[in-house]
């Protein structure tokens, strides 16, 4: 557990990065499910999951900045 505030944030950063990587997982099974049958929703579930490689992203260049 670290000790300081650097160090915390990097706990919580990561945090973030392993919970998106949870995010990024679920959006890739929900479009198996889906597999082409509601053009809606897939788009919707592409969506979101492009949102959190955006997100994911500004996360990683924060950790790596701290």
């Amino acid at each position: 557990m670290a000790g300081n505030t650097r160090g915390k944030l990097k706990e919580h950063f990561e945090g973030i990065h392993k919970n998106l990587d949870w995010v990024t997982y679920h959006c890739q099974k929900c479009l198996e499910l889906i597999a082409g049958k509601n053009p809606n929703l897939t788009d919707g579930v592409k969506s979101i999951n492009e949102g959190c490689k955006i997100i994911d992203k500004g996360v990683q260049d924060i950790y790596s900045k701290l």
